[in-house]
């Protein structure tokens, strides 16, 4: 079926988005002169990064006065790089725009490899430099980017280059890391192409309620999991575990060479201190350990929560246990959103902007110029990579919204949180870009941040419509499908990974001890506040298979508490808040997240009783669930 007579027959789904500003075609002039634009620094780049690379090894020695020339040289390379990564960094995001789409999109595949093939040699040309900016006395790294650098434009690339100079006793000869970058897209980054791959092109048989069966990408049949109708839930879910134990090998291959790779990378970076499966995580959330055991600890102890709102939607579903296809279930009521219908795009896309609006008038705006550019993909149909994202592009700036709308008010929500997470974006652009980066642990303030803010509209247009009791219990269902999701789902899939990387120096796992791995997390989490466990989770799941960052699953509680303290601030400064979140925003590419949590909020999140502040927020919303479910239901 084609998007065309799909959409004739699903008129809420959302619409295409409009790339053409950045590009308008993979083989247009624009894409091939920043291509070749990339490729002629690289040729300036590479013998550059190789005169730098031989003062590497003495790089503890270098003085900013005798050795000026050297910091001339630096400076302009960081310069370079950076304009570099500018224009490849747009490059893929476009393509990986159009893999989302179109999993057989063979060019765009093609391409993907080329890039990453000239983003290694970025690194590897790089190699040399990053050595010498981490091994450098302090007085030549203030002299190279600090208040003194005499080009302002340097300063940006201070706070990252500080951080990375922390890790030193793990960093290795330049051979060694040049050998690494160069290894990378055919070795790490291949195995998450071919779960890409595998995933965009794979066919799911689901059955259907009137008899029959129909056959359909991954992406659609995940987008049954949010539907009304029990039996077609199960029938999808059912569907796409038979796909993915048809691709176990597969799956188990991609999975176990990802793990080993990391793993043996940690090893090798394990000469002066040993390095552990969480320590890349860590340094790229831009968060301790003592936050992250505070964060599990308090997650541990409020697990209950997210397990008595999963007994009571079992309650109003009127069955003893929900099945592991009815965790992203519609509240039973309502067959799609508000009032019991499917929200069309257009109104979901307006009540979005109003919620919005209600924080911040700018935020609402930008809405309006995020649909009247194009920027948001909504449409159903094969071959569309399953999920949602936002992505940007670094060289225009410009914020992107990827999702599979249906009209249901999880996917209202699900385009709220990405909407939330392109305002971040857009108040990053008075930023310098390297001070732009943001770590996931953040990122997902701005967006759960978002779904509250929907949340609490919603709550307020039902009450003063007068249909707060059935609107409200859809909103409540919503509130207790968060606390089941952040409090159990997502600590379950941390427990999988440390599981999965215990186990793994023992040698690979076949698709069977995944598949117990599997089973033993969710029955660690989830006790028994369902009637099974999805145990084929580790192959459906893209985040295990992501080979840019590992343990992509805590930073989401991470954010969902820690966004319930900004909204809580909300309250407390009243028409003072959008200048004082929008300040928030801006630093989290700059600090730490505990400075950023020290300096915005004023806590602490390395201790525990901030995150258990936070579950007691959560507590209230699945207190009032419970009541609204048992009232609804009779008990």
């Amino acid at each position: 079926m084609n998007a065309t007579q799909d959409s004739a027959k699903t008129p809420v789904q959302g619409p295409a988005w409009n790339l053409d500003e950045e590009y308008p075609a993979l083989d247009s002039p624009r894409f091939r002169e920043d291509l070749d634009a990339v490729k002629d620094l690289l040729a300036r780049l590479e013998p550059a990064g190789e005169l730098i690379g031989t003062r590497a090894a003495g790089a503890s020695a270098l003085d900013p006065v005798t050795d000026a020339a050297l910091l001339a040289a630096c400076g302009s390379f960081a310069l370079g790089l950076e304009e570099a990564r500018t224009i490849l960094g747009s490059l893929q995001v476009y393509v990986n725009c159009l893999s989302s789409v179109d999993g057989s999109d063979a060019e765009a595949k093609r391409l993907r490899g080329l890039l990453q093939g000239l983003d290694a040699r970025l690194d590897t040309a790089a190699a040399g430099y990053a050595l010498v900016m981490a091994h450098a006395p302090d007085a030549f790294f203030d002299a190279f980017c600090g208040p003194a650098c005499a080009d302002p434009a340097l300063h940006g690339h201070r706070f990252l280059l500080s951080r990375e100079r922390r890790l030193r006793p793990r960093l290795l000869s330049l051979d060694m890391e040049r050998t690494l970058s160069t290894m990378a897209p055919d070795g790490l980054a291949a195995w998450g192409n071919l779960y890409t791959n595998l995933t965009g092109t794979l066919r799911c048989t689901v059955a259907q309620p009137g008899g029959g069966a129909t056959a359909m990408g991954l992406a659609s049949a995940s987008s049954l999991l949010k539907r009304p109708d029990r039996t077609l839930r199960e029938a999808a879910w059912r569907g796409i575990n038979e796909a993915m134990a048809a691709h176990q090998e597969s799956f188990s291959s991609i999975l176990n060479a990802i793990s080993g790779w990391r793993q043996a990378e940690a090893g090798l970076r394990s000469r002066v201190e040993p390095v552990g499966c969480l320590d890349e995580s860590l340094h790229m959330s831009r968060i301790g350990r003592p936050t992250l055991d505070a964060l599990m600890g308090a997650l541990r102890q409020s697990r209950e929560l997210g397990r008595r709102a999963l007994r009571a939607q079992a309650r109003l579903c009127g069955v003893e246990r929900l099945g592991p296809w009815d965790i992203l279930a519609p509240a039973p009521a309502s067959p799609g959103g508000p009032a019991g219908r499917a929200i069309p795009w257009d109104e979901g896309v307006s009540i979005v902007r109003r919620a919005f609006a209600a924080v911040d008038p700018a935020m609402g705006e930008f809405v309006d110029r995020m649909a009247a550019a194009g920027r948001m993909e909504g449409r159903d149909m094969d071959g569309k990579r399953p999920g949602a994202y936002c992505t940007r592009f670094p060289k225009s700036r410009n914020p992107y919204v990827y999702t599979t709308y249906r009209g249901s008010l999880s996917e209202l929500s699900t385009l709220a949180h990405e909407l939330g997470h392109a305002w971040h974006g857009e108040v990053l652009r008075a930023v310098p870009r390297m001070e732009s980066r943001y770590p996931m642990t953040l990122a997902e303030t701005a967006s759960t941040f978002a779904e509250a803010a929907l949340g609490d509209f919603l709550a307020s247009e039902a009450a003063a419509g007068g249909d707060a009791g059935a609107a409200g219990l859809e909103l409540a269902w919503s509130d207790a499908q968060d606390a089941a999701t952040f409090l159990v789902n997502i600590p379950a899939r941390f427990e999988f990974e440390c599981r999965l990387r215990e186990a793994r120096p023992s040698g690979p796992l076949g698709p069977d001890a995944l598949c117990g791995l599997m089973r033993a997390s969710w029955e660690e989490w989830y006790g028994d506040s369902l009637s099974g466990y999805d145990e084929w989770y580790w192959a459906s799941k893209l985040h295990f298979h992501m080979t840019g960052t590992s343990f992509y699953n805590y930073p989401y509680s991470f954010g969902y508490l820690f966004s319930l303290g900004v909204y809580a601030r909300r309250r407390e400064l009243g028409p003072r808040f959008p200048e004082a979140y929008v300040g928030l925003l801006r630093d989290t590419g700059r600090m730490e997240a505990e400075e950023v949590a020290a300096r915005h909020l004023g806590v602490d999140i390395s201790r525990p009783d901030f995150w258990l502040a936070g579950a007691g927020m959560v507590e209230e919303k699945v207190s009032r669930f419970e009541r609204l479910a048992a009232g609804a239901s009779g008990h």
